[in-house]
């Protein structure tokens, strides 16, 4: 597993997350992947603002990197469309455990890094803060969690010794 404090995500939007899926497995020989069908994300804060966006996230490893593909199905304002439109293909996030999440978003926010994003999952919180004049896109940054880490355990656990056969899987639970 991945130390705090270090990248242990790349996140990439996409148009079509089955072919997406496709792509890594078969050419880069990441996976298996776990779907998270219209992830439950609470408490949604984009930009100040409440909202609701309806995304698919698909997680699995290459080595010790978890990759997470999203797929935004409805058109409301998000941290996900904003620079991704549709067609566009690139890194959207790196994530990363900070040991204090509360002192993390001091630190982005005293960088000058606004707080694009937040919400829960499973009570668990995680903020994306823009970061793109410094790195070129947004940082996620997750609460040191049983959420979070479980999760993150699961998916690399499975990409150890995988032999390449069934590829996307549901996530437990």
């Amino acid at each position: 597993m991945q130390p705090l404090n270090t990248i242990r995500q790349l996140g990439y939007v996409v148009s079509n997350l089955d072919e997406a899926i496709k792509y890594w497995v078969d050419v880069v020989g990441a996976g298996p992947f776990f779907m998270i069908k219209h992830c439950a994300l609470r408490e949604q804060i984009y930009r100040g603002q409440r909202c609701a966006v309806d995304v698919d996230i698909a997680l699995g490893n290459s080595g010790d990197v978890q990759i997470e593909l999203i797929q935004q199905h409805n058109d409301v304002p998000s941290i996900y469309n904003e620079t991704n439109p549709a067609g566009h293909v690139g890194l959207h996030h790196f994530g990363i455990m900070p040991v204090s999440f509360e002192l993390a978003k001091a630190t982005f926010l005293e960088q000058g890094c606004e707080e694009a994003f937040s919400c829960t999952v499973s009570r668990a919180e995680l903020a994306y803060f823009d970061t793109r004049k410094h790195v070129g896109h947004f940082t996620e940054v997750w609460e040191n969690s049983s959420v979070f880490n479980d999760v993150a355990h699961l998916v690399e656990d499975a990409a150890k010794n995988w032999d390449g056969r069934n590829p996307l899987r549901p996530m437990p639970g």
